[in-house]
């Protein structure tokens, strides 16, 4: 009896609920898009590990998944590296299966960099048959798909064809979520900052619709018994009731 006891409190410790809770706690997936041979693997693997290795087989494509802590949360992280993208079916179902994306493109390659636009046309046209979502942007505008801009190999001073103001431009053009221009070779810190960023602003985005749904979901007449409570409100404290009782 004894070691039963001892065998539920071992099941019942903290240590292994943490463990039970991150097994089932959902993966953010990101998906990174763009032509061959701007980066995206060496991006993709100097966020995993922070090493930088420069060479690649462009045709594989694999799902990476790694823990990493953002704002004091374990969050774990699936990331897609996207081989050649020329058929669409696939493609599809790599835009289906991710929440956020990642374009890149090479400051020194206007192919790549143009190739952008095509796929964050894609992304929309995919997206909007798979889920509703909206994100309000310091700008103020609306996107409807978490994706940010990534201009990558700008320590190539001299084999610059794109500048970053036009890597910005861009960005704005096609409604994403933000640009940076980095170098994977070059830059640690920054690749980082780029996904906790993008998990950041899908999880904001997530409480203002719970937030809007929340609200959508009170009712539009107080309950009676509800009513007697607040008969001593004023008229605009009584509406503020309305948000305030469970």
């Amino acid at each position: 009896m004894a070691r039963l006891i001892d065998n539920v409190k071992n099941m019942s410790s903290p240590k292994l609920l943490r463990k039970i809770s991150m097994s089932r706690q959902k993966p953010f997936k990101v998906a990174i898009l763009g032509q061959n041979g701007v980066g995206k693997s060496a991006f993709t693997v100097r966020f995993l590990t922070r090493r930088f290795i420069g060479e690649y087989d462009p045709l594989l494509e694999k799902v990476y998944s790694c823990t990493k802590g953002v704002d004091g949360e374990t969050v774990v992280f699936e990331v897609l590296d996207t081989a050649a993208q020329g058929e669409h079916s696939k493609l599809e179902e790599n835009i289906k299966w991710a929440d956020a994306f990642i374009l890149i493109y090479s400051v020194t390659d206007e192919g790549s960099f143009q190739e952008c636009s095509r796929l964050k046309f894609l992304i929309n046209s995919y997206a909007k048959r798979q889920r509703k979502t909206s994100i309000s942007l310091a700008d103020g505008s609306i996107t409807t798909t978490p994706v940010f801009l990534v201009g990558n190999q700008n320590d190539r001073i001299h084999d610059r064809i794109v500048t970053e103001e036009q890597g910005d431009q861009k960005s704005l053009e096609m409604g994403c979520a933000s640009f940076y221009e980095i170098s994977v070779r070059e830059c640690v810190d920054s690749v980082g900052k780029i996904f906790t960023n993008l998990y950041r602003l899908c999880k904001k985005s997530k409480r203002t619709r719970q937030s809007v749904s929340r609200q959508l979901s009170l009712p539009s007449v107080i309950p009676e018994e509800v009513d007697k409570e607040l008969n001593s409100l004023t008229l605009t404290r009584r509406r503020k009731g309305l948000f305030t009782v469970g």
